[in-house]
């Protein structure tokens, strides 16, 4: 029997994936190279191409998933809750700590204008998409504006909090790297240790008032980030 062409396998294979739900698993190897009439070489060859194109994602001692659609974000000072609604999905958050902290980076504290021994609220989150862990959060806010969040208010969206308390942030820096993921990015989001991820650090203020040093971590086959252009006033 002679094997169809790696193109046809892909196409094949994409329409299998396409009756699979966002964040089930795909069939084994072995069951789609059966399927198919193909060999598991021309089966993970496909896999790895509708990998390049975000469909799936290969988990090391998992299987493979079948991805939501890429969640296109606005690089601006805005909710990550409301951005994952307008994809259709349902955003939660996971809490991982929630604590008036002294310990953080050198950089952080700096930004906030406070000496080594004064605390600030501190976060970790994982965020959500229909139950599926779309970004690592880690965020430091002034006590001084947020004195009451708990535990219930911490995994809501900050953003619409803040626009409750009058505190929409009004001016704001936001850098976007890309790299491979640390050890507590794969743990927390579910990925492997080869698949790139992109960081944003954002630093936002309330006219002149720092009120929130966030880094965000999200694995880079599951994103499209947008960013607004306007043109600048010659000077």
């Amino acid at each position: 029997m002679t094997a169809p062409p790696s193109g046809s396998t892909t196409t094949r294979l994409r329409e299998i994936v396409t009756t699979v739900a966002p964040g089930e698993l795909l069939p084994s190897e072995r069951t789609l190279a059966a399927q198919l009439g193909v060999a598991r070489m021309t089966v993970r060859s496909a896999i790895e191409a509708l990998a390049r194109e975000g469909l799936v994602r290969t988990r090391p001692g998992v299987g493979t998933e079948r991805l939501p659609a890429a969640v296109r974000l606005s690089v601006g000072l805005r909710s990550f809750a409301g951005a994952v609604r307008e994809h259709g999905l349902q955003p939660s958050s996971r809490l991982l700590h929630l604590a008036d902290d002294t310990e953080r980076p050198r950089e952080v504290g700096s930004w906030f204008g406070l000496a080594d021994d004064e605390p600030l609220v501190h976060l970790r989150r994982i965020r959500l998409g229909d139950d599926h862990p779309l970004a690592l959060e880690e965020t430091w806010l002034s006590p001084d504006l947020v004195p009451d969040l708990d535990r219930d208010l911490a995994i809501g969206s900050l953003y619409d909090l803040f626009a409750q308390r009058e505190l929409r942030p009004t001016d704001g820096v936001e850098l976007v790297t890309a790299s491979l993921p640390n050890q507590a990015e794969i743990d927390g989001l579910g990925i492997s240790t080869t698949l790139p991820v992109l960081r944003l650090t954002r630093q936002a203020f309330v006219g002149t008032t720092p009120l929130e040093f966030a880094r965000v971590t999200f694995p880079a086959d599951q994103y499209e980030l947008s960013f607004p252009l306007t043109t600048a006033t010659a000077r």
